[in-house]
């Protein structure tokens, strides 16, 4: 997962800074704002910075997006380290410009275009494995997420009060644990997380009906292009972004399994009743989950506003220059109600775990 914070953020302005000065004194390219040029004026390129704390290696290039990522270690290592790592990726960067991304990641290409600006062996070898990281281990080891896991296992009862009990319990236990994140002021409790999830050719109704249910998990949801395909990226805390990322898994693929309960019990038929239904079907899902909010005091309306508030400002930090997009195409008012009434019924049961997959432990069920 990529990771933001003030302290991260004034790394990612260190880390533009030296790619800067790299690119322009090392590799004789110029640089302009917050992109490089190739071939004069005609094509240029981001500098796109990413810091993450759940790879095992120092660094990455992603060629679908352009980015550079950085491992959040390297805010604690020596600078020169850190420089190399840098110059190591942009050679990527720089290979897959000129070669294209057919190249073996460290083959006569990237070598080539070290050799090409006295890059030797130390760089070739920059991007080490950290051996000794333990991925995802303070997330997995939270007795709130057990207890959120639990909880969400009882919604999935055939006692329909014992299903709603359970519930209810798990968004109360999950309120009260953002809540409580929101009112402790350090470094740690201030990191945001970002969490690329699904990916599709084009945005679609299913894609989007997934992102308004996942936003009642408190995070924020943004739809992201890369070269080839767009991606529903998640932001929020690491116990909201692993419930997410395991309810996303789920409703992939159970949805289109509503879809098909809803040709055959309703017999709705074509695109435009496809994407109503699907779009009834967060309406009627979101809707449920904010009949709680009716329960609540003051005081935890209050914090709901701030919860809401921070992820408002951390999209503003992660994506300064997001626009905003709108979905055409017809309306079925019969499919969006049939699959308002199919939310309203909904159930998500995740088996949220590192090890677990989608699969039998991973449903949906309806009441």
């Amino acid at each position: 997962m990529n990771v933001y914070s003030k302290k991260i953020i004034q790394f990612i302005t260190e880390i533009k800074a030296a790619i800067k000065e790299i690119l322009s004194n090392e590799v004789g390219l110029k640089v302009r704002g917050e992109r490089f040029y190739t071939k004069g004026e005609w094509s240029s390129y981001p500098i796109s910075i990413v810091i993450y704390n759940t790879q095992k290696t120092l660094g990455y290039f992603n060629s679908e997006f352009y980015e550079l990522g950085f491992h959040e270690s390297l805010m604690h290592m020596n600078k020169l380290v850190l420089r190399n790592v840098i110059r190591h990726e942009l050679a990527h960067y720089i290979a897959c410009i000129n070669y294209g991304n057919l190249t073996t990641p460290h083959g006569s290409e990237f070598r080539a275009t070290c050799e090409k600006f006295g890059w030797g062996k130390e760089i070739y070898e920059a991007s080490t494995c950290l051996d000794n990281l333990n991925q995802g281990s303070l997330i997995n080891e939270s007795p709130v997420l057990r207890k959120i896991q639990k909880l969400m296992a009882l919604s999935t009862s055939s006692s329909k009060h014992e299903a709603e009990q359970a519930m209810i319990k798990s968004r109360e236990l999950l309120l009260k644990h953002n809540i409580d994140s929101t009112y402790i002021q350090d470094d740690e409790a201030e990191k945001m997380f970002l969490k690329r999830i699904l990916k599709q050719k084009k945005k679609s109704a299913k894609m989007s009906s997934i992102g308004r249910i996942l936003e009642t998990f408190f995070v924020t949801v943004v739809y992201n292009r890369g070269t080839d395909f767009v991606y529903l990226e998640i932001l929020g805390d690491a116990i909201n972004i692993e419930i997410a990322n395991y309810v996303a898994m789920i409703l992939d693929s159970e949805l289109d399994k509503l879809w098909l309960q809803a040709q055959t019990e309703a017999g709705l038929r074509g695109l435009t009743a496809k994407n109503s239904f699907f779009q009834g079907l967060a309406k009627g899902y979101c809707n449920k989950i904010g009949a709680l909010k009716k329960e609540y005091k003051n005081d935890t309306i209050n914090a709901l506003m701030i919860i809401e508030k921070k992820l408002i400002l951390a999209k503003e930090i992660v994506y300064p220059r997001l626009t905003q997009s709108r979905s055409s195409g017809g309306y079925c008012p019969t499919s969006d109600a049939v699959g308002q009434q199919m939310g309203k019924n909904m159930n998500i049961n995740p088996a949220v775990s590192s090890s677990s997959t989608c699969g039998d432990r991973n449903s949906l069920t309806h009441q």
